[in-house]
């Protein structure tokens, strides 16, 4: 897919990997859509980012989402691109997480791209082509915490992609899964001889940063290709 003038819908833009790939598309010479819970906190990108549009949305309410999606085809006709990027994060102490947390979550992070999805796919049948690309983490595939609720989530949202890319075959359609990798310090002792003398070392692991992530997302949407990625 040639980027320049394709209309861009994404979600959760108000820093960064959503920035990034934000202004990337925008150098690219796409029209983007900027969607995010507080319309301040776009405002301000718009001003900076020619062809694009400012649009407030609260993940957790289908009837917003299903609006935004309107906006957007009403605004500038299509809808090229859908970037699912918005996510919330919680991780208080397993027994403080009350339900009413974990509803909004599951809300926020799994039925608010479905429904966003649910809502553009029709449009871009329409059209004959279309990209949607859903933005994970990348420590769910090595997390060795049971109880990290958002992780939990975000694996719901990893089955739910991937389930949709291998059941939804409709030309010109592709769905994509990211998992950007995240810092985090590993610590291990490494044995210095045969004695029983250890060395404790602190590794850091592979970042990706918001510019490499932007980076492989626009690759991926040009070479009109889906794949499930770090």
């Amino acid at each position: 897919m040639d980027i320049k003038d394709k209309v861009v819908l994404m979600t959760g833009v108000s820093g960064g990997i959503g920035k990034a790939t934000a202004e990337l598309f925008i150098k690219k010479g796409a029209k983007v859509v900027l969607a995010a819970n507080s319309l301040d906190e776009v405002k301000e990108l718009t001003a900076k980012m020619p062809d694009s549009l400012a649009v407030a949305v609260d993940m957790t309410k289908p009837q917003e989402i299903q609006k935004m999606v309107q906006q957007t085809q009403d605004y500038y006709g299509r809808i090229d691109v859908l970037i699912n990027n918005a996510g919330q994060e919680l991780n208080p102490s397993l027994e403080s997480i009350g339900a009413d947390d974990f509803d909004r979550l599951m809300t926020s992070d799994i039925y608010g791209p479905l429904i966003a999805m649910q809502t553009t796919i029709p449009l871009m049948e329409q059209q004959g082509s279309g990209a949607i690309v859903n933005i994970s983490s990348g420590v769910l595939q090595k997390s060795q915490s049971v109880f990290s609720q958002s992780a939990s989530v975000k694996s719901t949202l990893n089955t739910n992609s991937l389930n949709t890319r291998t059941e939804y075959s409709s030309p010109g359609i592709s769905i994509s899964l990211v998992y950007p990798r995240e810092q985090k310090n590993v610590s291990r002792f490494v044995k210095r001889s045969k004695a029983t003398h250890k060395k404790h070392l602190t590794e850091i692991q592979t970042i990706d940063t918001p510019e490499s992530i932007a980076a492989k997302i626009v690759d991926t949407i040009e070479k009109g290709i889906a794949v499930e990625f770090l």
